[in-house]
């Protein structure tokens, strides 16, 4: 993962911590405070898939974009021929 990516990720993290914070309570604290922690094995898995899953999602969603980001400005270039040099298209 480049450089330019961290950033990126860092903010999504930011945008995202409250919600993730109330869905946290959510599907873990509630359960936990109503005796869901005597399930055993079948907690321990659903609270192991609930921490996990949204910060990959979220790694995931940014490195698509930034892909799709790196993508865009590729092809908004053009190569000119008998010059050689770089052409920047206009976007309309």
């Amino acid at each position: 993962m480049s450089r330019a990516i961290w950033p990126a990720v860092v903010r999504a993290f930011r945008r995202a911590a409250p919600p993730l914070a109330w869905y946290y309570a959510v599907t873990l604290a509630l359960p936990l405070a109503n005796g869901a922690a005597q399930a055993g094995a079948a907690f321990v898995e659903h609270a192991l898939v609930v921490l996990v899953l949204p910060p990959v999602l979220i790694v995931l969603a940014c490195v698509t974009r930034e892909i799709a980001r790196v993508l865009d400005r590729a092809c908004s270039r053009s190569f000119e021929p008998r010059t050689g040099s770089l052409k920047t298209r206009s976007r309309d």
